[in-house]
């Protein structure tokens, strides 16, 4: 019986009504087939590739948020060079899923790296490429930068005219207390 159980939950997947109607026939059978929960297997589970699995999602997180801070193309892919330990297998994986190339040799001795994003195990360089523009996200800031210090002055503006605090409601005053602390806040944070 403990055969014919284990089979029909191996099986269950692929034939779940037939696996499910034999289920209901044997003795002691409790509940549904679907519900039940097999035992662990003892060493059924590899340590070290658990490890590499981790090691290889932190450094494919890594790498995709520095693309996205670095506002690179989705459909770039970036040449770079792996300068970390244990991705003897998940290097192809690696550079799959984060969208980089590593070439088959090393890169040319002279060739300097744009920049380096650290992984689990050490980095990968990214090297040069027309795609990549790290000044991009840079500039970006100091646009946000520069509107928020338009906006900063506006605002207090406002709150130095003395006929817009005295005649304004005091809950449009304090709205525009409250906006420029926002305004300094975000300025502070960039």
């Amino acid at each position: 019986m403990y055969v014919l159980t284990e089979t029909l939950q191996t099986a269950h997947p692929v034939i779940p009504f037939v696996t499910e109607e034999i289920y209901g026939y044997i003795p002691g059978a409790e509940g549904l087939l679907a519900g039940r929960t097999a035992p662990p297997t003892a060493g059924a589970t590899d340590a070290e590739a658990e490890a590499t699995i981790e090691r290889l999602i932190t450094a494919v997180q890594a790498l995709r948020n520095w693309r996205d801070s670095a506002e690179v193309k989705a459909s770039a892919i970036l040449p770079g060079r792996l300068e970390a330990d244990g991705y003897d297998g998940a290097a192809p994986h690696l550079a799959r899923l984060a969208r980089i190339e590593f070439p088959l040799g090393s890169s040319p001795a002279g060739e300097e790296p744009a920049t380096t994003v650290a992984i689990p195990g050490g980095a990968v360089a990214i090297m040069p490429s027309p795609d990549l523009d790290l000044g991009a996200a840079e500039r970006k800031r100091e646009a946000k930068r520069a509107q928020l210090g338009v906006d900063i002055e506006r605002t207090e503006g406002k709150l130095a005219n003395a006929g817009f605090v005295a005649k304004a409601p005091a809950e449009v005053v304090q709205a525009e207390r409250d906006k420029l602390a926002q305004l300094k806040a975000e300025l502070e944070a960039l």
